[in-house]
């Protein structure tokens, strides 16, 4: 088997993982509050990052030039998680999912505003076929009690999508175990901070919930980090939308949740879009993708 065929094979096991560890989250909802969710889940991975920098020899807190960089990344980071879990627990898997995954669209759009980076015809209808697609998915009504979770829910991309630009900027600068370290280490503490008091001793089975979030979580950014060690980025990346059937399905088979006819054609929509940028993207020569990369 070829390394792209590993790859891919990897990034769907990643975006089946997390799916499965939003599923856990939801069904945990009411057991424990976010901010300990919040807190399990970047637990899990602030091992791992402590692990791969100590292995690696880098400095657990990057290098002094790069720690404001690292501050935004995490925070942002921080918010893309806390933003994803607060709305997975109030509206549609399906639909948080595709809120969430909207965030290499902010991605396009942060890299305009503070990277300089021009911006291509092709990324300019995906960003219009990626809106409507949310829009459609929020569908917006002063009535509609999922307004705010869903606005959260865009709100989680848009700080997954800043979080993604910042480690841009640090690339050739910090190294991932450092970038997760540092990320997990802010995360763990805004969320004790805002949690405190909060959190609640598992007892029996509801061990499992937490350890579900941890697990699943950590075998996610594993399985991720080394799909895109073995391909182009952006040959697998595009696999990671298959996060909102894995979503649709859980939601139908455990809650009995049925996307409607609008969440239907926004997550066509945002499917095009990714498609229309992944497809494009790769129809250029190598020498132009290495370029603008």
């Amino acid at each position: 088997m070829t390394d792209r065929r590993k790859a891919l094979l990897l990034m769907m096991l990643s975006t089946a993982s997390m799916s499965l560890m939003q599923l856990v989250v939801k069904l945990s909802n009411g057991v424990f509050p976010l901010w300990e969710q919040v807190f399990v889940r970047n637990f899990v991975t602030l091992i791992i990052g402590f692990v791969m920098a100590k292995q690696g020899g880098m400095p657990l807190f990057g290098h002094k030039e790069n720690r404001i960089v690292l501050l935004l990344r995490s925070v942002l980071g921080f918010i893309g998680v806390a933003g994803y879990f607060y709305a997975t627990s109030r509206i549609g898997l399906a639909d948080a999912s595709l809120l969430h995954r909207s965030s290499p669209f902010f991605v396009i759009i942060f890299s305009v505003i503070f990277l300089a980076k021009p911006l291509l015809l092709s990324e300019l209808i995906g960003l219009v076929l990626a809106f409507t697609g949310a829009i459609l998915v929020i569908n917006p009504s002063f009535s509609n009690l999922n307004l705010g979770p869903s606005l959260i829910g865009l709100l989680s991309a848009a700080g997954a999508g800043g979080a993604y630009v910042a480690i841009a900027a640090l690339r050739g600068k910090e190294k991932n175990g450092t970038i997760l370290f540092f990320f997990s280490l802010v995360s763990c503490m805004l969320s004790a901070i805002f949690g405190f008091g909060t959190f609640v001793l598992p007892h029996g089975s509801e061990w499992l919930m937490l350890a579900g979030i941890g697990l699943f979580a950590a075998i996610g950014q594993l399985t991720l980090t080394q799909a895109y060690k073995m391909a182009n980025p952006g040959e697998v990346s595009v696999i990671n939308y298959l996060g909102i059937v894995f979503s649709a399905i859980l939601g139908l088979v455990f809650f009995r949740e049925v996307p409607g006819g609008r969440s239907i054609i926004g997550i066509l929509c945002v499917f095009a879009a990714a498609l229309l940028i992944y497809f494009l993207e790769n129809s250029k020569p190598v020498y132009c993708r290495q370029k603008s990369n």
